[in-house]
């Protein structure tokens, strides 16, 4: 009997090994759908492609089992449609729970219902990360599950949409939660730049714009409402915008299970709408609405709807007087004498959720650190955190070796250096210390991070750093 439980035991470890499969012109896979027409995947495996233009069929794939993990090497591979489509859905179907996709373009999703998805999804959850979609029907486009939960983070989505109103760059179905930062949504064809009706939204840190030619209708949509945090987000509406509000928040009903609240924090709101523009549009009936450090710069009204609590927005209807690094340019940091600076407050967490932005969205699809010296400023960024204008930001840092394998050592042209920190790519602090010339990376795994010299004044300056080998 111990012989038998022994071998099933050796069994059950060999089959929980994940096989590891590479996709490219000169493997034994040439293509996803190749690799989706043998069936040999199990769940937990990783499906590695190289870097390659992979068009028609070739591109397709339905991906039925759990814990994938499907990640672009050697550069960003392209999945290019160009009229094929599996299931009727799109490019590829994740069918499976809990995918995670890295590091892929997916492009000219199309199919007879007119809302073929670059990815779509039929299970539960999933994570997309450093990927682009561009020019197809739906960039994302989920199903109606009411549980699960997707993360979508550093991806670019581009010019998506039939053109009907009903598809979008993104298109997030009754799920659990979104979570989704550190992106770029632009440009989307007459329907929404992100579009969700999770019970919960967790939007942060992202540049969601028309820009010049963009015609989209709203910016971001939760028609159903639940919980919402948008924090630290460049929104800007264009002349072309279809829809007069840009964020819109219950506007089919406030039918989502949980609170009904959304908190819309330090985010800088830019419209060139002329006809008429709406920055925030809320259903009446939320228990709690809290508008607090916002810009919203151009004509317009503030608010269609109820705030239960609404302090320390700037509100300008001439863009010049906000004294924008480079408005033209969409780049809305901010000069020493914009109205802005030290405008905001402190908001304290609510419900456990920190309403205090600790990031800010860097372009293109990343983020840095958002530090406060004295009051917070309103908006998106901190005069004194991020756009190099001042002495302290302009401080050169010498990292060697980068990359790095245990010990790495700092110099810097800053002459009142407090102290250094270690974080991992999402922004967690892993390490820190009183400023000296070298740091050990022993006890981290290898990866990319990010270095961060912090002067007496609270004022940063942050440089990637990677740890292999």
């Amino acid at each position: 009997m111990r012989k038998i439980v022994l071998i099933l035991s050796t069994l059950i470890s060999f089959n929980a090994i994940a096989t590891t499969f590479n996709i490219g012109p000169t493997r034994t896979y040439s293509s996803p759908y190749a690799l989706y027409q043998a069936n040999v995947i199990q769940d937990g495996d990783i499906i590695e492609i190289d870097s390659a233009l992979y068009s028609g069929q070739a591109c397709t794939a339905v991906w039925q089992k759990n814990n994938l993990i499907i990640k672009g090497i050697g550069g960003r591979p392209s999945m290019e449609a160009n009229g094929s489509y599996i299931w009727g859905k799109g490019i590829w179907v994740l069918a499976g729970n809990n995918i995670t996709v890295e590091n892929i373009t997916f492009s000219g999703a199309a199919v007879p219902d007119h809302n073929g998805a670059g990815i779509r999804l039929d299970g539960n959850g999933m994570t997309i990360r450093h990927c682009y979609f561009y020019n197809n029907e739906d960039g994302i486009l989920t199903n109606n599950s009411n549980t699960g939960n997707i993360l979508i983070e550093y991806s670019e989505f581009n010019q998506n949409g039939y053109g009907n109103g009903y598809t979008h760059n993104l298109y997030i179905g009754h799920i659990n939660r979104l979570t989704f930062r550190f992106n770029y949504s632009h440009n989307a064809k007459v329907g929404h730049c992100l579009k969700s009706r999770a019970k919960e939204n967790y939007i942060l840190y992202n540049r969601i714009m028309d820009e010049q030619t963009g015609n989209s209708s709203r910016l971001i949509d939760i028609p159903n409402g639940g919980l919402s945090v948008i924090m630290g987000n460049i929104l800007m509406q264009g002349a072309n915008a279809l829809n007069n509000n840009m964020i819109g928040y219950g506007k089919e009903g406030l039918s989502n299970a949980g609170p009904q609240a959304i908190y819309i924090v330090n985010n800088t709101l830019v419209n060139k709408r002329l006809n008429s523009c709406i920055f925030l549009d809320i259903q009446n009936g939320a228990s709690t609405v809290l508008v607090s450090n916002n810009i919203m710069a151009g004509i317009g009204s503030m608010l269609n709807g109820t705030a239960t609590s609404s302090s320390n927005n700037v509100v300008e209807n001439n863009l010049s007087r906000l004294y924008f690094v480079d408005e033209v340019n969409y780049n809305y940091h901010l000069n020493s004498n914009s109205p802005a600076v030290d405008a905001g407050a402190t908001i304290a967490s609510q419900n456990g959720i920190n309403l205090t932005p600790d990031s800010a969205y860097k372009h293109p699809v990343s983020f840095e650190l958002r530090t406060t010296s004295g009051t917070i400023d309103a908006g998106a960024y901190e005069y004194e955190s991020g756009v190099g204008i001042n002495p302290e930001s302009q401080a050169q840092i010498g990292i060697f070796p980068n990359p790095a394998k245990n010990i790495v050592h700092i110099n810097t042209t800053a002459n009142n250096v407090k102290n250094i920190a270690i974080y991992s790519i999402t922004g967690a602090l892993l390490k820190e210390k009183q400023y000296s010339n070298c740091i050990n990376l022993q006890e981290l795994p290898n990866g990319i991070f990010f270095l961060r010299i912090e002067t007496t004044n609270g004022r940063s300056k942050l440089e990637k750093l990677v740890k292999k080998y």
